[in-house]
């Protein structure tokens, strides 16, 4: 997705992908990220999220359209990007040092530059305590560390990290969220897909919605954020006269809210809550500014109409 001016890092032109004839995971997707950006991947279960950093990534292949990195095509075993997998990928009878050593050498770095770089891994994900131990026995927590410290040891430009804090303890997922924030304010370029929209939220600065395959919605993060500025939403305990508030701009929300558009009814917050306080009613609650990610990705998927 391009946010800024300059030329993007990664570019993904209509791409499509499917694993069996008839059945197309990735229908038609195009997006754009700069150097430097975080971009949040965002989708329901089974929406081509893994499908298509995995197509980033070089993994697969797509049935049409390309992925260029810096204008070029992308392909397996590319340095400049490297994928932190959902699934563990690593050696689980191996220590956490033989696994980093492991990898180091199979991109093909020499004894020495193995060394530096698997000590640095350790380093940089706080896996020292526990580098002589096989990565069997780690916990939760450290095995995501595990995962994602073999990613560092390429030292990429991209860095994608499919639901790189699942099933981590709070401390772990504490580690993590920093750990990429320093990466991102050293210059590496992430995508990052979650289910915990919090995190992305707080993470990322650019957001693409994936759903059955296609891109329902990207943009700028604080844009997306900001596009209901123009509304506000109350609790309302009781209703008798839906069609008062109606007449105001007023629609019915989950739980006893209501959302007022401000624009349409041409009126300030300030007007509204006094006409709601003359009509008697009183708000039990009041929310007001930015919605919330959750809005954004329940808007651009229409998860409110599908079934648990």
């Amino acid at each position: 997705m391009k946010i800024r001016g300059e030329a993007p890092l990664l570019s993904v032109e209509q791409l499509t992908f499917g694993y069996r004839k008839r059945q197309t995971q990735i229908i038609d997707v195009s997006l754009q990220l700069n150097a430097g950006d975080i971009l949040g991947l965002l989708g329901p279960n089974g929406a081509g999220k893994t499908t298509l950093v995995s197509l980033i990534a070089g993994l697969l292949k797509p049935l049409q359209g390309r992925v260029l990195i810096d204008g070029k095509p992308a392909h397996l075993g590319q340095r400049d990007v490297a994928l932190v997998p959902q699934e563990y990928a690593f050696y689980p009878r191996l220590s956490g040092r033989e696994n980093l050593l492991y990898f180091a050498g199979a991109l093909g770095l020499n004894r020495t530059q193995a060394k530096d770089r698997a000590e640095r891994a350790l380093r940089d994900c706080e896996l020292e305590p526990w580098q002589h131990r096989r990565a069997a026995h780690y916990s939760g927590g450290l095995k995501r560390r595990l995962n994602f410290a073999i990613a560092l040891l390429q030292q990429p430009r991209l860095l994608i990290l499919d639901e790189p804090t699942a099933g981590v303890d709070p401390q772990s997922r504490a580690f993590l969220l920093n750990t990429i924030r320093r990466l991102n304010q050293q210059g590496t370029t992430l995508i990052y897909t979650s289910h915990l929209l919090a995190e992305v939220e707080s993470l990322c600065r650019s957001v693409a919605v994936l759903d059955s395959g296609r891109i329902t919605l990207q943009g700028a993060m604080d844009t997306l954020l900001a596009e209901q500025r123009r509304q506000i939403s109350v609790k309302l305990p009781h209703v008798d006269a839906p069609e008062r508030l109606q007449a105001w701009a007023g629609q019915p929300r989950d739980d006893g809210w209501w959302e007022f558009d401000l624009q349409t009814s041409n009126q300030t917050p300030a007007q509204l809550l006094s006409k709601l306080e003359q009509a008697g009613y009183s708000p039990a609650q009041i929310r007001y500014g930015q919605r919330r990610l959750e809005d954004v990705f329940l808007a651009a998927t229409h998860r409110q109409e599908r079934q648990p």
